[in-house]
């Protein structure tokens, strides 16, 4: 079985979601031993440092100030989250290393963990929405509108609760959320459920 850091299970799907700077860096060390920035203006400008042994590309040797490695790590908390960067920089030991470049084989390692931590995590939010779910008569659904007595919800309304925890679950990720807890769920739907029309009685205790 291929190692989660294994460079070749990086998919194709992956730059499509990724930041301009992160692709760049990704392709720069498909062909380079190693990867640096430099800021040009308000831009990064990315060069590779080497050159692969099956790459007949020119060499780019640059000695920026800038720290690679911790502009990397930023890139990659949006690309995916903020949680899902530190889990990777955590575990390949990522610290800022300002003048120094970024091993190619690093960057390819993170991107892989960084894809598969994000995959894990949308498939478990994935099953908690899918529990939570108006439209798809979700079986924690289906016990929260029975508590707060909404039980004769139209197909509109339906999808107007689900929509509103789509936003709520976005939300979530793009504060850094790796896994949104049930609690938290239930009170987003407790409040799209206020929302519809009918008031939802207190909790208690």
């Amino acid at each position: 079985m291929p190692s989660i850091s294994d460079p070749n299970l990086l998919s194709s799907s992956l730059l499509t979601s990724a930041t301009p700077l992160l692709r760049a860096m990704a392709d720069a060390a498909k062909t380079h031993e190693a990867v640096r920035v430099s800021l040009d203006g308000q831009d990064w400008q990315v060069h590779g440092v080497g050159e692969m042994p099956t790459s007949r590309r020119e060499v780019a040797w640059v000695t920026p100030d800038t720290d690679t490695t911790s502009v990397f790590v930023e890139a990659l908390q949006q690309s995916f989250s903020e949680g899902v960067g530190d889990a990777v920089a955590r575990a390949l030991d990522l610290h800022p290393a300002p003048g120094k470049p970024l091993a190619s084989r690093t960057i390819e390692q993170a991107l892989v963990m960084a894809e598969v931590s994000q995959q894990a995590l949308s498939g478990v939010n994935f099953l908690t929405r899918l529990q939570f779910s108006a439209v798809h008569d979700g079986a924690d659904f289906r016990r929260i509108s029975a508590a707060t007595g909404h039980t004769a919800l139209s197909e509109q309304q339906r999808k107007q609760i689900d929509a509103e925890l789509d936003l709520s679950f976005a939300k979530a990720t793009r504060e850094g959320s790796q896994t949104v807890a049930h609690e938290a769920v239930e009170e987003w739907l407790r409040a799209a459920l206020s929302s519809v029309g009918v008031a939802a009685p207190e909790r208690k205790d």
